[in-house]
Formats: structure tokens, sequence, C-alpha cells
């Protein structure tokens, strides 16, 4: 066996460039970045390894899987990382409330991402498309004028059909992109998490 090219017989359909000894296992891959408001216009995921693997990213090495680990990549979701405010409605007329709730509306309006494995392209997805479909939910209600303000992506998950796989050391990188000027934020950043839904392969044990 090439370790180079180790693949599971299942991934087989799904590559651009096969295997034994490898177990496939559910699996995802996350990365976690800020959008800083009214200056991000790009943000690349997968590219770090640093930092804490509870909440920013498990990647083992930048940009890559190590040998003879594979991915494939069944859903993509985009986690925003806020938490419940809340914000005084005011008296003024009807527009735009300066909210975090607003603030994700705008993200994820105009923000679209694009994947790059290898030397391919694949997308843009409109980020309303990636929803992050399970988080905590709950009700609550404030007093007064002031709104209880909580915002996140749900929805039917994004089924990647067909499936993408990236192989053992092949580059891969995501970047989230937004139109110059599209989107000020009420608060100061916004932390966005990329996080794949599918199958690893790796060496058995």
């Amino acid at each position: 066996m090439n370790l180079n090219m180790a693949i599971p017989q299942e991934f087989s359909d799904y590559v651009t460039r096969l295997g034994n000894g490898l177990e496939v296992i559910p699996s995802v891959l996350y990365s976690t970045k800020d959008y800083t408001s009214a200056v991000t216009r790009d943000l690349t995921f997968f590219d770090t390894t640093q930092g804490s693997r509870q909440d920013l990213t498990n990647m083992s090495q930048q940009n890559m899987l190590p040998n003879p680990e594979s991915f494939l990549i069944q859903n993509i979701r985009i986690f925003a990382k806020s938490q419940v405010q809340s914000d005084d409605s005011g008296g003024a007329a009807a527009g735009a409330l300066a909210s975090q709730f607003n603030d994700l509306v705008q993200l994820f309006s105009f923000g679209v991402l694009n994947l790059k494995i290898g030397n391919k392209q694949y997308g843009p997805w409109p980020l309303w498309m990636l929803p992050a479909n399970s988080f905590v939910k709950g009700a609550f209600s404030t007093g007064s004028d002031l709104l209880a303000d909580y915002g996140q992506t749900d929805g039917i998950l994004y089924y990647l059909e067909p499936n993408l796989c990236i192989l053992p050391l092949q580059q891969f990188t995501v970047t989230l992109s937004w139109p110059a000027g599209a989107v000020t934020l009420s608060n100061t950043t916004m932390t966005l998490e990329v996080l794949f839904d599918g199958k690893l392969a790796r060496s058995v044990q």
C-alpha cells in the first residue's frame, strides 16, 4: 500500500487524483476567525493550528491533513459565536435596529463561501445556504422597550452532493468574502466558525 495515496474504497468515487488498513469514523473539521466591523473583506479558515482545540480549531497542520488521513466533506456549516443581549428599541421611526441579530442578518445576507481543494475552486455558496442548524435554543423575555437579542443560522443542513474528498497532504482553504463597506456591526467583532461534517479516514491503530 502506498501511504501517500491511502484512501478508503467508499471515497474513491469522489477523489480528484486508493486503500487498505484504514478505518472510517464520523468526524468534523472546524476553524474559527473574527470578523471586524466595517474592516474585514475576507476571512481565510483552516490556515492555523494555534489556539484552543475546544473553541478555535482542531487542525493539526495548516491547510492540510496529515498522512494518511483523508476527509469526506458531506456538509458545510457556519456558526456565529454570539451571546444573548438586550437592545433598547427606542421610539424612532422604523429602521434597522442596531443589534447582534441584525449583525448576523447582514453578514449572512452579503457574504459568500469559497472552498479550494488543491488547485480546484468550489462555490461560491451564499452564507445563508449554510446554517449551523443545531445550537442552544430557548425562550426569554425582557421588560419595558428592551428587546431580547440573539441570532443564529437555522434550517435544514445543506447536503453537499456529490461529496468532496480531501486527500492526505492535499492543500485546502475556505474563504468567506463580503463586498466593500457592506457590513457594519453593532459590536466591534463577530466570531465565526466554519465546520465540515463528514467522515475521517485514518490508519488503524
